[in-house]
Formats: structure tokens, sequence, C-alpha cells
């Protein structure tokens, strides 16, 4: 019985959305209509006296500016309207698994390839490159599924550099984080979180792996 509610209770869980449309709150949208009516009447005021008074002198240069004018507003209304009453969707990524990574059967989840612009620059640092590459190599999704890519146009010896130790590294952090399920998943920023990090881990080895980490990340 136990068996049959759990077969049950997964394909429930499979016909679930896999995401949600959330209601905005009329306090958040509703100025922003108001701003949007007010610009739209400004606009037609405007358009209204620019077509009653041509300018004589010059009837061609106003004609096509007026014309132009009238193309900016109907791209303008354009733009407004999906402002007007926007979508915003709660997602469950859990529910996948249910239905594209079941156990004991073949993974139908989709190919992911991320790709990284690198270039050296005293704004972008090389730890900066690692820290990215490993937040994207640890996510939760079947690594055989995603490929992270990096490209640099200038061919920086610092970049090879770091892409190698990255690469060494990221054998050791990517089955850090997947079993322990870490976040947030850039060692940098998980590193220097100022929280009790074993309060939500009783692996009995967490502390031990975790201080590893740490050595060979610094």
């Amino acid at each position: 019985m136990d068996s049959f509610h759990f077969t049950l209770a997964r394909d429930d869980e499979i016909r679930e959305p896999l995401s949600r449309k959330v209601p905005i709150s009329s306090t958040k949208i509703n100025p922003f209509r108001v701003s949007i009516f007010f610009r739209f009447v400004i606009l037609v005021f405007f358009l209204h006296y620019r077509l009653t008074h041509p300018v004589k002198n010059a009837h061609a240069l106003w004609l096509v500016s007026v014309l132009c004018e009238i193309w900016f507003a109907l791209f303008w209304m354009l733009d407004q309207l999906p402002k007007w009453q926007p979508v915003s969707r709660e997602t469950y990524p859990d529910r996948l698994s249910f239905r594209y990574n079941l156990p004991g059967k073949k993974c139908e989840l989709a190919f992911i390839d991320v790709f990284v612009a690198a270039f050296e620059s005293k704004n972008e640092s090389a730890l900066l490159l690692a820290n990215t590459i490993l937040s994207i190599l640890s996510v939760d999704y079947p690594s055989e599924k995603l490929c992270c890519y990096v490209s640099d146009d200038g061919a920086s010896l610092l970049t090879l550099e770091t892409l190698l130790e990255t690469c060494e590294f990221a054998r050791k952090w990517v089955p850090f984080c997947k079993k322990f399920n870490i976040e947030p998943l850039s060692p940098e920023c998980y590193f220097s979180q100022k929280v009790d990090y074993l309060k939500y881990n009783t692996f009995s080895t967490f502390s031990k792996e975790r201080r590893l980490m740490k050595v060979h990340f610094f």
C-alpha cells in the first residue's frame, strides 16, 4: 500500500505545472498605470498641436518630423502594452526531475550550454572568472547535460592559467556542493558568509571537507 500511495503521489507531482502566474498587487501596478495614462494624454495633446500647427516655411521638414514623431509614439504605445498588465511567474525547478529525470529511466532534460565572456582588465579579476565558472558547474543539474564555454578574444595567458586552476579545483568543489547542497555556489561568496555553517549540515565529515575546500581555494 505504501508503494501504491507513493506512486499516486509521484503521478500527481508529475502532472503539476512547472510554473504558475503570481498576481501583482494593485498597490504596486496602479500607480504605474496612472503614470502611463498621463503620459499618453500628454502625447495626444502634443501630436494634436503638431498636426494643427504646420510650419508653412518648411512644410516638407514639418511633415517628415511629424511622421517620425507619430512613428515613435506608436512604438512607445506598443512598448507600454505588456507593462500595463505584466505577468509574474513562480517556477518550480524541482518538478523537472519528476517529469524528465526519473530514477532508472533515461534523463530527458535538455542540454544547456553556458557561454562566459572573459577579458583581462582591472575591473574583472581572475578570481571573479573562476567563481563564475565554478558557480555554473555546481548547479543542481545533470553534469552530462551541462557545458560551460569561456570566450577570450584576447587569448590572455592569465585567463588560460585561471581556467587550468579552476578545472582542477572544480573536481573537488562540484562534488562537495552537490553532496552537501551548498548555497551560494560561488566559493568566494560561500566562504565569506558570517553564518553558522554547521547549523544545517549534520554530516560528520562536513566540517573536515569544508575546511579542506577552503584551504584549496585560498
